[in-house]
């Protein structure tokens, strides 16, 4: 009775920890990339995890490829100037940066963070974000275990 109980309990405890499978078939469902795995690939997209990558052509710097104009939305969004250019060649810093643009993209799904991370607030509007997508995405499921 024990054993019953305590299967049971583990089960429930299961598919309601677990947001990837049914919660009535407890077959598996088409998921979201996870974040770190989306934050992986645009990493791996913009700089081949390369902290000290810069695009003169951009002025674009460090694993994120991150540009001036960034950085200004970053403090912008958090209302204080938090951020320096010299935290773009950062890792955490730029992670850090990410995440605030992130936690601020609206109706957020990792094709909208990813092509708004490439082509600003409307780049999920824009076509020629469509292509970066695609790669970042190929990296994310070519590099899933």
């Amino acid at each position: 009775m024990k054993q019953t109980i305590l299967s049971i309990s583990l089960l429930a405890f299961i598919s309601t920890q677990s947001m990837w499978y049914d919660k009535l078939t407890y077959k598996p469902i088409i998921q979201p990339i996870p974040i770190d795995t989306l934050l992986n690939a645009i990493m791996a997209v913009e700089s081949n995890f390369d902290s000290m990558a810069y695009n003169a052509k951009e002025n674009a710097a460090g694993v994120l490829q991150i540009r001036p104009i960034m950085v200004r939305e970053v403090n912008r969004l958090l209302g204080e100037d938090k951020y320096t250019l010299k935290d773009r060649w950062n890792k955490a810093k730029s992670i850090e940066m990410f995440n605030v643009i992130r936690s601020h993209t609206k109706n957020a799904t990792d094709e909208r963070i990813a092509r708004n991370w490439n082509g600003g607030w409307n780049g999920y509007k824009k076509q020629n974000t469509l292509k970066y997508w695609q790669k970042v995405k190929k990296y994310t499921l070519n590099n899933i275990k």
